[in-house]
């Protein structure tokens, strides 16, 4: 659907069979109608940017972890292809009303979006435009029913904080490139979304019958009883891979570690588990802290990314403020990730004298909880020199100046993801390559190589690899990156949780046979594994022109300087990070020019040529 929101009109949208085996749903259909409007040609904040809510292809159904939806737009963090995705509940409810929502133009006025099955109404947002997103779901929900499910921005987005994400079931979040400040540059404050449609089978009884077997073998794998427990924070565990970068990547290792792993979390704060939408891992958690400075109900525990960013590349060992840190990002709608990252580029600069306790305003070191605190409060409001860091760090990098731009762990404005490539050279170029920056989860690269992962052999690619043998510039590797970032584009525009596909396929060695039977039995259309990395490719590949058209070349498909700092100790002791080779053999596998254009005959085979 179609939705204009200075007309407040609403235009339906059908799509067929072909246009699934075409993109099959989720980020898929969103670039091809982000494509077919040329929002490359405008700014990201513009009235022209169109803002692309999308539920894929499995959302919603009886499949195990099929309750993701993703957003799609020109980020204006990065200025190129955006996107994030998110579980929790929202998008499986959304999928009964619609299969996707495209936001076009600006509200005069603040509004949300109702949609109760076939029923669409815009209504007036003044009353809980600048409430937090804990706040503004609790009012709709109250207001509504709490049978509806909500999406919403904070504080942040409403200020256009470049950081800026996306909530939903109170603890899941479309984080990353910005998603949050388009919304609120169109005065689209939330979605509230209630729907009684039933999903349309092809084969139901076979497909829930598989459906059923999948989730039962997750249910009950070693793996499931390590999410419920920990969730994803194993940083301890990481740290002994040589995964988790220390003070904005310059540490090999940090006492600090032991005092901020899943266990202690576990151990003194966890509530109760918050699964997604079908989900037998429940890796999500909910916490509280009930005395103390930082005390918290009702928040999310923080999961492995969030502890990284603030705690290792802080240097904050203590355990209350990250959660704190966590809770305060999501109820005021920022991507944990990029503040976290951002902020320890600014504890940097504090340290080498690039910034000074007159331009913060208060002293800034490494490890002080209230400082970083404040420090993130500033990002999330946008006031003082908080203004400047709620652009990204590769911004406020340009207006810093002094050397700055040397302590940066971006790629195409992105901060890089809590997985150090220089134990895994070819996630090095996953983070070159990734079209919205610095990805871990647009790829298998750090699963792969670590042997986290079950279809390899499948695949025909690369299997687990001890460090020694995993970094080094090798062509080798650019087809193994290349094959993973297109099955990550299947993944997510199935809907599904990437968790299904990396532990799924160790637990369940027919997994991917299961999931192409699943798909027709949901659709009718009979997919080989050949077809789909097809479709993948597709996307990537389209994505890949978008950025094109807004200026990305080989010039950018680069590493920053934080991931090139060698290291004076540990198992990745003086390596640095380089990916020449890999990236023109990369272009080659990939049917680019030099440049890292997509050839001609590469857009003609893939029949994504008729854009232009």
């Amino acid at each position: 659907m179609e939705v204009d929101l200075t007309h407040q009109s609403f235009n339906e949208i059908h799509y067929d069979n072909e246009l699934i085996k075409k993109y099959l749903g989720g980020p898929g259909f969103a670039i091809d109608y982000l494509m077919k409007n040329k929002v490359f040609e405008y700014e990201p904040l513009n009235k022209h940017n169109i803002l692309a809510f999308m539920t894929g292809l499995l959302t919603g159904t009886a499949y195990p972890c099929s309750g993701f939806y993703s957003v799609s737009a020109r980020s204006p963090l990065t200025g190129i292809y955006g996107e994030g995705l998110s579980g929790g509940f929202f998008g499986a409810e959304l999928k009964k009303s619609l299969s996707g929502i495209v936001f076009r133009n600006i509200s005069e006025t603040p509004v949300y979006l109702v949609i109760n099955d076939n029923h669409y109404e815009l209504k007036d947002a003044s009353k809980i435009w600048g409430l937090t997103t804990d706040k503004t779901i609790h009012t709709l929900q109250t207001e509504l029913g709490k049978e509806f499910k909500v999406a919403c921005i904070g504080p942040s987005g409403e200020r256009l904080v470049l950081l800026a994400s996306i909530l939903n079931d109170h603890h899941r979040a479309v984080g990353r490139t910005g998603m949050g400040a388009v919304m609120g540059s169109k005065n689209l404050k939330a979605i509230a979304v209630k729907g009684t449609n039933k999903v349309d089978y092809f084969n139901e009884k076979k497909f829930k019958e598989i459906s059923r077997h999948i989730f039962k073998l997750f249910q009950s794998s070693p793996m499931a009883e390590i999410l419920r427990n920990y969730g994803t924070n194993a940083i301890d565990y990481f740290e002994r891979l040589s995964d988790v970068p220390h003070k904005n990547w310059t540490l090999h290792k940090w006492k600090g570690v032991n005092e901020i792993t899943g266990a202690v979390v576990l151990e003194k704060y966890h509530v109760k588990n918050k699964p997604c939408y079908l989900c037998p891992f429940s890796c999500g958690r909910e916490i509280e802290i009930n005395e103390g400075p930082y005390k918290i109900k009702n928040a999310a525990g923080a999961e492995y990314e969030t502890t990284a960013a603030f705690g290792a590349m802080c240097l904050l060992s203590n355990v209350e403020a990250i959660a704190y840190l966590n809770n305060l990002c999501n109820i005021m709608g920022v991507d944990t990730i990029s503040t976290g990252c951002t902020v320890a580029f600014a504890l940097d600069c504090y340290e080498k004298g690039i910034l000074t306790e007159n331009d913060v305003g208060f002293s800034l070191e490494w490890g002080d909880a209230d400082a970083i605190i404040k420090l993130t409060e500033l990002i999330c409001k946008k006031e003082g020199i908080g203004e400047i860091l709620s652009k990204g760090s590769r911004k406020a990098a340009e207006i810093i100046g002094k050397g700055s731009e040397e302590l940066l762990s971006d790629v195409k404005g992105l901060e890089a993801a809590m997985h150090d490539p220089r134990a895994i050279y070819p996630l090095g170029l996953q983070y070159a390559t990734s079209n919205r920056g610095a990805c871990h989860s647009r790829g298998y690269a750090n699963d792969q190589y670590s042997g986290f992962t079950g279809f390899n052999d499948i695949l025909k690619i690369t299997k687990e690899k001890p460090i020694r043998e995993r970094t080094s510039d090798d062509p080798k590797f650019a087809r193994d990156i290349a094959i993973t970032q297109n099955l990550s584009e299947i993944v997510n525009s199935f809907g599904i949780c990437k968790q299904t596909i990396t532990s799924g396929t160790q637990i369940v060695e027919n997994l991917i046979d299961l999931l192409i039977e699943a798909i027709y039995c949901l659709t009718g259309i009979q997919f080989k594994l050949k077809n789909l990395l097809e479709i993948g490719e597709r996307i990537f590949n389209l994505k890949r022109v978008f950025n094109n058209k807004c200026g990305i070349t080989r010039k950018d498909d680069k590493i920053p300087p934080r991931l090139q700092y060698p290291l004076e100790r540990g198992l990745t002791k003086n390596k640095v990070l380089t990916i020449e080779n890999m990236l023109n053999e990369y272009y080659k596998v990939r049917g680019w020019d030099q440049n890292g254009v997509p050839t001609s005959n590469k857009l003609k085979e893939l029949n994504i040529h008729n854009y232009f």
